[in-house]
C-alpha cells in the first residue's frame, strides 16, 4: 500500500504516550475501513468460484462454456486487485482528524496546530500555557473500533450467500484441488473407439464365476481396482481389442522374457487372445491409442486331493467289503477308487483280476462317506490283497494311500461242500498253473462224497467240473469254469433262493452304476423301481427258504435285534429315486450304501418270547407316524409348499385347512386317552406328552384360522415333544434290563439296541418338507432358464446352477 503525504510537525513529539498510542490505533482502524471493502469484494470473487468448482456447476456446462466462466472469474477477480493494492495508507493528521471525530472543539488538532509567529516572549508563553492545557484534556481521546459499514458496497448481503456456498461445497466434496483443477481443464480430442476387455474365465469345478478384469468405459481403458489380481490355476485369460492399431498382447512369467500370444479375428476390427494361466506373471496389453497397461496376476496352485481311511476295512455279515474313508480337496474331488491287486508267483498265470471299487463322495459339507461292495462273488474272493485308496480331482491331479494288506472278505457258506468248491474256485483263478490238482481234489470229493453228500446231484457236478477243467485246452476255456463253480457252491448253499439274491445283486449294481455315471432322473427312477421289486423277491425268498411261518413277511431284523420291515426298506429306495431326480446323487449313493449294510445284517425275524412290543408304546408310534403325515399334508398349503394341484382357488385351500383341524383335534384327543391311561401305571414320558398334547392343540386352532404356517410350527414342536416322551417312556421301561446297547444309530438312522417301534426320530435321511422345497426351487429355475428374455449372463449363470441336476 502507499503511504500518503505525511506533514511533519516538531510539536508532535510533545504528545502524551497514551494520546500517542491512540493516534496509531486510530490509523489503523482507518486503514481497516479503507481495505476492507475492497478486500471483501476479492474474496466474495473467490469464494464464488470455489463454491460452484466444488459443488460440480462448472463440470455441467459445456466445455467452451465452462472455460469462457472459469475465465471471466479468473478476469474479475485480478480486477478486484487493482482497487486493492491502491488503498492510500493514512497519515499522522489523519489519524488524529479521525481520533477526534465527535470531540468539541477539536483539542488534538489544536495541541498539533503551531502559532503563525514566534519570538515574542509574552506570545510563546501563552501558547505554551495553551498547550498544557489542551494536553490535560487529551488525556480522555480513545481510539475508537473500526467501522468499514461494508452493508454500504453490500446492501444486499451476497458476501452471507457466498459464505454459505462455500461451506456447503467444502464438505460436498472430496476432492477440493481436483474439483479446481477440473474447472481449467483443457479439452481433448475425441476418443478413438478403444474397446479393451479383459475377462478372467476360472475352471468350472472351482465354483467362481467369470470376472471383468480389464473394462472400457467412456473410451477410457478402466483397469482392475487391486494392483494384482489372484486367479487359480488353468483360468483361461480372454483379451479382446477393438479399434487398436497395431494391438500387442504378451504374458510375462516371473523371471522370464514376456511371450507374445496369438490373435485371433473373430469380426472385423476385432483381436481375441486367450491365454490358459499356469503360473504367476504379468499381462501387458499395448498398440496405437492405447496406453501400456501391465496388469500383475497371481496364479493359485490347485492342491492335490487327499484320501485316507478313517477305520480299519471290514467285511459285513455277508461279507461285502466295508470301507470308511475320508476324502476332501480346496475345490471338489472329481472321482475316488479303491484299488485292488493280489500279490502272484512268477510266473502265474491268473485267470482273473480285481476290479476297481469305485468310491462314492461325501455329500455337500461333508468329507466322510461309506462304500460297500459286494465282491463275493469274484473268484478271488478271500485271497490276501493290496488295498490303495485313491482320489482325484478335476484339475487330474491324483492322491494315494499307502498299500495296506488286507484279506478280501468272501462270503460266508454254511455248507462244507460249497465253502470247499469256492476255495479250489479261488486256487484256480489265482493261477491257472494249478488245474491239475483242483481237478484232482474234485475228482477225490467226487469219489468219496458218498459218505457226506446226501444228494447225487453234488457227486454229478462235481465230476463235470473236474472233466472241463481237465479237458480245457487253454486258459480262455477255463475261465467259464469259474462261473460254473460259483452257480454250484450257490445252489448247494441257498436253494431256491440264490436267483433272487443274484437278481437283486444285479439291480443294486445297476443303480450304484447309474449314480455314479450321471444316468437321467427317468433312468434312476427306473432302476429303482427294478430294485425294488427285486428286493421283494429276495425277502419272499427267504422267508420261504427259512421261515416258520411264510406268512409274517414284514418282520425282519438285523444283526444286533433291530426291528426293519419290508416297508423301511422300500421307502429308503424311493428317497433314493427322489434325490437322484433332484441332482443329489451324492446322497442318493450314500443311501444305496445303507441299503448294503442293511441287507448284508439282514435276517428273518424270530418271534420274541412273551409276544409282540409294548402295545401302548405301539400306539404311540402310531400318533406320531400320524402326526408327521398331517405335518407333511399341511405344509403343501403353504406358500414354501404349495404346488397348485390340490385345489384351484382360496376356498378348496381353506376347505383343506378345514379338515386338517378336524384330524388334528381327532388325535390330539387320542393322544388324551392314551396319556388318561399311562397316568395310572406310569410317569415317565409324561412331560413330553403333556407338552406335544398343547402344541397339537395349537396346531388345531391354527387350522381353524387358516394359519398353515404356524400350524406346521406347532405341528413340528409337538413331533418333538412325542418323541422326546417316547423316549422317557422307554427308558423307563428298560431301566434294570441287561444287555440293552446305548449309542450309535443304524444305517437308517435310528438308535441302536432299541427295544419297541420305530418312532422316526435321529433319521438323516431328508424329510419330506426338505425335498418338496428342493423340488420346488428346481422347477423354479428350470422356468426362469426357459425364458429367452432373460440376460444372458443370467441365464448363463442358471445353467450352471441346474447343470448338476
Amino acid at each position: 500500500m502507499t503511504e500518503g503525504p505525511h506533514r511533519p510537525n516538531d510539536r508532535e513529539g510533545d504528545l502524551p504516550p497514551a494520546t500517542a498510542r491512540a493516534i496509531g490505533l486510530a490509523g489503523l482502524s482507518l486503514a481497516w475501513e479503507r481495505l476492507w471493502p475492497r478486500l471483501a469484494l476479492t474474496l466474495s470473487l473467490l469464494g464464488a468460484f470455489l463454491a460452484l468448482a466444488w459443488l460440480g456447476a462448472f463440470e455441467r456446462l459445456p466445455t467452451a462454456l465452462r472455460l469462457s466462466a472459469a475465465g471471466l472469474f479468473v478476469a474479475a477477480f485480478l480486477a478486484s486487485l487493482v482497487p486493492l493494492l491502491r488503498t492510500p495508507w493514512p497519515d499522522r493528521r489523519q489519524a488524529a482528524d479521525r481520533l477526534e471525530r465527535g470531540v468539541p472543539h477539536r483539542p488534538l488538532s489544536a495541541f498539533l496546530d503551531h502559532p503563525s509567529t514566534t519570538g515574542d516572549r509574552l506570545s510563546d508563553a501563552l501558547w505554551q500555557a495553551h498547550r498544557r492545557r489542551l494536553a490535560a484534556s487529551l488525556e480522555g481521546l480513545r481510539a475508537d473500533r473500526p467501522s468499514p459499514r461494508l452493508d454500504r458496497a453490500d446492501p444486499y448481503a451476497i458476501r452471507s450467500a457466498v459464505f454459505l456456498l462455500v461451506i456447503v461445497g467444502f464438505f460436498a466434496t472430496p476432492d477440493h484441488l481436483g474439483s479446481v483443477a477440473n474447472v481449467f481443464r483443457l479439452p481433448i480430442a475425441a476418443p478413438s473407439d478403444i474397446r479393451v476387455n479383459v475377462w478372467a474365465n476360472p475352471p468350472t469345478y472351482t465354483g467362481q464365476s467369470p470376472r471383468a478384469l480389464v473394462t472400457t468405459a467412456n473410451g477410457a481403458v478402466v483397469p482392475p481396482e487391486n494392483s494384482s489380481v489372484t486367479l487359480p490355476a488353468g483360468t483361461t485369460l480372454v483379451a479382446r481389442l477393438a479399434g487398436v492399431g497395431a494391438p500387442t498382447v504378451t504374458f510375462a512369467r516371473k523371471g522370464q522374457p514376456p511371450m507374445p500370444l496369438e490373435g485371433r479375428f473373430p469380426a472385423q476390427g476385432q483381436t481375441a487372445y486367450e491365454y490358459r494361466l499356469a503360473s504367476s506373471g504379468t499381462l501387458s496389453l499395448a498398440g496405437d491409442g492405447l496406453p501400456a497397461l501391465d496388469l500383475p496376476i497371481a496364479v493359485r496352485s490347485d492342491a492335490p486331493p487327499t484320501i485316507r481311511l478313517i477305520e480299519q476295512p471290514a467285511a459285513t455279515s455277508r461279507g461285502a467289503l466295508r470301507l470308511a474313508y475320508s476324502v476332501t480337496d480346496d475345490y471338489r474331488v472329481a472321482a475316488a477308487r479303491a484299488i485292488l491287486s493280489v500279490d502272484a508267483d512268477e510266473g502265474a498265470r491268473p485267470l482273473a483280476a480285481l476290479p476297481d471299487v469305485t468310491l462314492g463322495l461325501p455329500r455337500r459339507g461333508e468329507d466322510r462317506a461309506v462304500a460297500t461292495s459286494d465282491l463275493t462273488g469274484h473268484p478271488l474272493a478271500g485271497s490276501r490283497v493290496h488295498l490303495v485308496l485313491e482320489a482325484r480331482d478335476d484339475a487330474g491331479q491324483v492322491s494315494e494311500t499307502p498299500p495296506l494288506v488286507i484279506d478280501l472278505p468272501s462270503r460266508p457258506f454254511r455248507n462244507p461242500l460249497a465253502a470247499a468248491i469256492v476255495e479250489q474256485r479261488r486256487l484256480l483263478a489265482a493261477d491257472a498253473r494249478q488245474a491239475k490238482t483242483v481237478a484232482s481234489t474234485f475228482e477225490t470229493m467226487g469219489d468219496l462224497g458218498a459218505a457226506f453228500i446226501d444228494r447225487p446231484g453234488e457227486i454229478i457236478g462235481l465230476r463235470v467240473a473236474r472233466n472241463r477243467i481237465l479237458h480245457a485246452r487253454d486258459d480262455a476255456e477255463l475261465k467259464p469254469v469259474l462261473d460254473y463253480l460259483w452257480q454250484m457252491a450257490l445252489a448247494i448253499e441257498a436253494g431256491d433262493s440264490s436267483p433272487a439274491a443274484e437278481r437283486l445283486a444285479a439291480a443294486r449294481e445297476a443303480l450304484k452304476s447309474a449314480l455314479e455315471n450321471g444316468a437321467s432322473p427317468e433312468e434312476i427312477a427306473r432302476l429303482t423301481e427294478e430294485l425294488k421289486a427285486a428286493l421283494d423277491e429276495y425277502i419272499k425268498a427267504m422267508a420261504q427258504a427259512a421261515a416258520a411261518n411264510p406268512s409274517r413277511l414284514g418282520d425282519l431284523g438285523q444283526k444286533g435285534g433291530e426291528r426293519v420291515t419290508s416297508e423301511d426298506l422300500k421307502k429308503l429306495i424311493d428317497r433314493m429315486r427322489e434325490l437322484g431326480e433332484l441332482g443329489e446323487r451324492d446322497a442318493a449313493a450314500q443311501l444305496l450304501s445303507q441299503l448294503d449294510d442293511i441287507l448284508s445284517g439282514l435276517q428273518f425275524a424270530t418271534p420274541k418270547a412273551g409276544g409282540s412290543s409294548d402295545p401302548t408304546l405301539d400306539e404311540l408310534a402310531d400318533i406320531i407316524r400320524r402326526q408327521q403325515e398331517l405335518q407333511n399334508r399341511t405344509h403343501k398349503l403353504t406358500p414354501d409348499g404349495y404346488t397348485g394341484e390340490e385345489f384351484g382357488d382360496d376356498s378348496g385351500d381353506q376347505r383343506a385347512l378345514e379338515d386338517l383341524g378336524r384330524e388334528q383335534s381327532a388325535l390330539s384327543r387320542r393322544l388324551g386317552e392314551l396319556m388318561s391311561r399311562l397316568s395310572k401305571d406310569t410317569q415317565s414320558g409324561m412331560d413330553g406328552l403333556e407338552g406335544a398334547g398343547r402344541a397339537m392343540r395349537d396346531a388345531g386352532r391354527d387350522l381353524g384360522s387358516g394359519d398353515a404356517d404356524s400350524a406346521v410350527g406347532n405341528q413340528g414342536a409337538a413331533l418333538d415333544a412325542l418323541r422326546r416322551g417316547a423316549r422317557e417312556m422307554m427308558r423307563g421301561q428298560e431301566q434294570g434290563t441287561a444287555g440293552v446297547r446305548d449309542g450309535g444309530t443304524d444305517p437308517l438312522g435310528r438308535p441302536t439296541g432299541r427295544r419297541g417301534p420305530d418312532f422316526g426320530d435321529g433319521t438323516k435321511v431328508p424329510g419330506e418338507i426338505e425335498v418338496q422345497r428342493a423340488r420346488r426351487l428346481l422347477e423354479e429355475l428350470r422356468r426362469r432358464y426357459a425364458d429367452p428374455d432373460r440376460p444372458p449372463l443370467e441365464l448363463d449363470y442358471l445353467r450352471r446352477l441346474i447343470a448338476p441336476f
